[in-house]
């Protein structure tokens, strides 16, 4: 509760006056200041009054223009506030976002004036999630003020929290900046091998290597001057992460030493190209990229923050790809022209339409395309995916084709539970069938 200043002002000449009579032993300034206390306390009573009567009649709709969402989309929300204003009574309404958003436009408070009658406003605006999960509405808050007092009233009933956001994971889209297109990379370790370039001199260090020091600028400069060189190495691999689902039972033990063999291919792949870019999944989901990141620790930290089963928000469970239906209606017509019987040749024709109108209403799936731009940013000659291929693995083959149409070797490595947690390695070059 907020007093006014004509309210503070009242009660500090109430209490004035009630003090000055009982000094003075005066009954009517006693009246007068006890009537003046009275009065405020009255328009307390009947503030909160109205006060009750305009909460309990606030209602809140919501409407986004998409549920679920992808983190860092914006979403529009369309906001119907009805309630029963009160004469003499200012209301203000804002509508409380769901954690983790960031307002990116519009307006979410609604300011009346004193009206009796039932009024419906209607705000719009739009909100960017920032972190993926189910996201609730904060509720509503509902301020009020009169002449002489004002108060704020906040609102998390369940009606008040409705709807629910579900934001979906999605990888980092943006294109890195490249230093070289032909495939390779600037190395800037210091090397003693002949015919590197030098591409820069600093002031010797206690530690640096004496064979690298420039003798004819430490001459000039009057102190030593060690030589930087630059050679051409190519780009480090890609390490692919598959997580498996918290909803449905996974092997620990397997699950651990994935995890220990993908973070030391991290570190040797950090120690040996300087740089190393993650890209963590789970299942058809793409949960987070880690692109060139040069510093061990801090890379860690990030893989100590994502590598633990996670939520698939989208599941293919076994959904078969286009490429193999359309291969499966391929071997089903040359199945057909070889065949003289007319019962098997009406089979195999039944078993085409089939395929065939599966193949019409089934579209390439978001994942496919969030993968390809996801990876179409990175440089490499290699990429590793590690995998416990337990559960639905129809996912593994849209990671594997847009690597293998850029003509890079992919190596899956996946646990085999049956044989004491070993891992199984595969090699996919270009042309084979993949993962299906």
């Amino acid at each position: 509760m907020l007093l006014k200043r004509c309210t503070q002002g009242l009660c500090l000449i109430g209490l004035l006056l009630t003090a000055s009579a009982l000094v003075l032993d005066n009954m009517a300034v006693l009246l007068a200041g006890g009537t003046l206390i009275a009065g405020i306390l009255g328009q307390y009573l009947v503030f909160d009054r109205r006060l009750q009567e305009i909460v309990t009649s606030v209602e809140i709709r919501r409407s986004p223009g998409r549920n679920p969402v992808r983190k860092g989309t914006p979403v529009p929300v369309v906001s119907t506030i009805t309630f029963r204003g009160s004469s003499r009574m200012h209301v203000q309404i804002a509508d409380l976002l769901p954690p983790d958003t960031i307002l990116a436009e519009g307006i979410t408070t609604v300011t009346t004036r004193p009206d009796p009658s039932l009024q419906t406003h209607r705000c719009s605006y739009r909100i960017i999630p920032v972190s993926h999960g189910s996201k609730q509405f904060s509720g509503i808050s509902v301020t009020i003020r009169n002449l002489f007092f004002e108060d704020s009233v906040q609102l998390t009933r369940e009606r008040d929290r409705d709807p629910v956001l579900v934001v979906l994971p999605t990888g980092l889209f943006a294109a890195p900046v490249s230093e070289l297109s032909d495939g390779t990379r600037d190395n800037r370790k210091v090397s003693v091998r002949s015919g590197a370039d030098i591409h820069s001199l600093r002031e010797y260090c206690i530690g640096d290597d004496l064979r690298h020091v420039d003798w004819k600028i430490s001459a000039k400069y009057d102190k030593l001057v060690i030589r930087k060189y630059a050679g051409v190495m190519s780009h480090p691999p890609l390490v692919i992460i598959d997580l498996p689902w918290n909803g449905a039972p996974y092997p620990e033990k397997e699950f651990n030493r994935m995890v220990s063999e993908a973070t030391g291919m991290v570190r040797h792949t950090i120690e040996t190209y300087q740089y190393v870019s993650v890209l963590i999944i789970s299942g058809p989901n793409i949960l987070h990229l880690i692109r060139e990141e040069k510093n061990i620790p801090r890379c860690f930290a990030e893989l100590r923050e994502w590598m633990h089963p996670a939520d698939r928000f989208v599941h293919f469970y076994h959904m078969p790809d286009r490429s193999d239906l359309r291969s499966h209606v391929r071997e089903i017509e040359n199945a057909a022209e070889q065949t003289t019987d007319t019962q098997t040749h009406a089979f195999y024709e039944l078993l085409r339409n089939r395929y065939l109108s599966v193949l019409q209403f089934q579209r390439a799936p978001v994942f496919s395309g969030q993968v390809a731009r996801t990876l179409s940013q990175l440089l490499m000659t290699d990429a590793y995916l590690f995998s416990l291929g337990c559960g639905d693995t129809s996912h593994i083959r849209h990671v594997v084709r847009p690597l293998q149409s850029r003509m890079i070797r992919v190596h899956l490595r996946i646990v085999d539970a049956t044989h004491a947690g070993n891992y199984s390695t595969r090699d996919y070059p270009v042309g084979s069938p993949g993962v299906r």
